[in-house]
Order: structure tokens, then sequence, then C-alpha cells
């Protein structure tokens, strides 16, 4: 392949799977916050021109969802600002884009999935800043690809879980001491889709082989509630954890959840490009690949 990938967050849950996946195959430069300031212009003008890339996969972002609520300036600095800026040097370099965005764009009101013609209409500064950043994109690039995703996971960074591994050995170690212990407590009342970055990153491999200009959902298929998500994990792994469903308003956060994060793959099938497996295959080649470093490293 003669395409020069490079990859922005490589040291996040799915910039480091993009740069193990896509080098064997691609000749890939992966930089983090050390290394690019994707915040400023000149910065971005020099990156872009040192390593010449035909293609830049953008996965830097400032995705700590409650953090943006107190820090809005940052978060619009971050996920859309910086994103205009990477999308004019990336015109300039004839360079293609590829920008993840979020699940957040949405309200999460919605009955059904949401598909991309759906209306976005976020709830959260994280969900505004993310879709000015698309706005930007669409603005500036006439060929571009923007992917939403949902319920991240994978082997690198803090994810739901890891949170959920960490826990149930918590639990099982103190119930081994003979203490009295509470069940883990998880949401049953918001929806979505369990997405692996490893699948993300075919997916996105999909997208390099195929150039495809627009708007796509990128979710695992199947959709269930945070609390199905963590019975699945403990019972993949064989962890005899009580865990108990609590609604939303028992867990409140400063950034409000969309009730409602189910995104339908409609645009990659209707292309007939959509390889996201179902989140329950996923999880379990996930956790049967992983279990060892995962149950050591949480």
């Amino acid at each position: 392949m003669n395409d020069r990938i490079l990859v922005t967050g490589a040291r996040g849950q799915l910039g480091t799977d993009l740069v193990e996946i896509l080098s064997p195959r691609y000749s890939v430069v992966g930089v983090d916050v050390d290394q690019f300031d994707i915040t400023n212009p000149d910065h971005v003008r020099e990156m872009i021109g040192i390593h010449t890339p035909n293609v830049v996969l953008h996965t830097a972002a400032f995705t700590e969802v409650d953090r943006c609520e107190a820090e809005p300036d940052r978060a619009m600095l971050v996920n859309a600002r910086a994103v205009e800026y990477i999308a004019h040097y990336c015109r300039k370099a004839g360079a293609r884009l590829i920008f993840y965005s979020t699940d957040y764009v949405f309200d999460g009101a919605q009955q059904t999935p949401y598909v991309e013609s759906d209306s976005p209409d976020p709830k959260t500064v994280y969900g505004r800043s993310k879709l000015e950043g698309e706005g930007h994109v669409k603005a500036v690039l006439d060929s571009y690809t923007i992917l939403r995703l949902a319920w991240v996971y994978g082997r690198y960074g803090h994810n739901f879980v890891k949170t959920m591994i960490r826990l149930g050995q918590e639990q099982l170690r103190r119930r081994e001491r003979g203490e009295v212990v509470e069940p883990i407590r998880v949401v049953n009342d918001q929806i979505g889709n369990p997405s692996w970055t490893f699948d993300i990153a075919r997916q996105t491999e999909v997208f390099l082989a195929r150039p495809q200009t627009g708007l796509f959902h990128c979710t695992a298929e199947g959709e269930c509630s945070w609390y199905d998500f963590a019975v699945s994990i403990f019972t993949e792994l064989g962890m005899p954890v009580e865990v108990a469903p609590c609604t939303t308003a028992q867990f409140p956060r400063p950034a409000p959840r969309p009730a409602n994060s189910s995104l339908e793959n409609a645009e990659l099938k209707r292309l007939g490009g959509n390889i996201m497996r179902h989140w329950r295959e996923a999880l379990a080649e996930f956790l049967s690949a992983q279990e060892e470093g995962l149950l050591h490293a949480v």
C-alpha cells in the first residue's frame, strides 16, 4: 500500500489499535499530545508538512464528558477549533481526513436507533463540541469521512470493561475475606452499542481501501443497556459477581447521558461495506484474547 497515514491520539484506545492494525499494510506514523499540539495551527501545518500524509486519522479529542461540562472552552478548542485546523491543512496537503465523532451529538430521546439522516441535538458540551467539529470538516473539505462511534472499549486506556473487571475483582476479594459486599450497581435505562476498537480499526481499513465521502455510523450490531453489558462481561469471564440494575437518576453525573445511544450503520449497509460484528460476538473474542492481560492490568 502507498498510503502514508498520520494517526492523532495514537496512545488512546482507538489510536493505539489503528497504529498496530494498519502498520503491517501501510506506512503509519502515530502522534500524541506531547508530539502534536492540535490546538496550535502553526504546529498542525508543521506536522502535516513533515509527515506528508495521504490520510489523517483524527482520533485525538477531549473525551471526558463530565470534565467537558466544567471546561467548555477547552472542549471547544480541542474538539472543534483544532478539527478545523486539521481539516484546513489536510486540504492544503491534498490529504484525506477520517474524523471520529460520537453518539453524543444526539439527545438520546428517540425510541429507535439513530441513523445518519436523523437531526443532531446534543445536550452536553462534549456533544456540541464534536458536532461543531463535524461541521468544520464538512465546511472545509470536499472529500472527507466522518465516523460516529459509541460505547468504545479496547485493550488500552480506561473503559467500561476494565472498570467492571476491577470492581468485580474487588468484590470477589472482599467476599473471600468474609466481608459483606454490596452488588455493583449499573444503570439499566441507557441503551447503546458496545464497540470494540479492533473492529472500528478494521472498519476504518475498509474506508482506506474503498474511499467514501460522507457521514457514517460505525458501531457494533445489536444494542443493550450498561447493566446488560456488565452482566455479559462477568458471564464471559466466569466471574460470580453480583450486579444490580439502577436508574440514571440514582447515578447522577455532571453531563447528562443519552437514554438512547444506539446508532444504526445505515449508510455502511447501503454501500455494502459494513463489517461491524454483533457486540456479543466481539466482546467474547476480546475477553478471550485479552483475558490474562486485562485481569492483570485493571
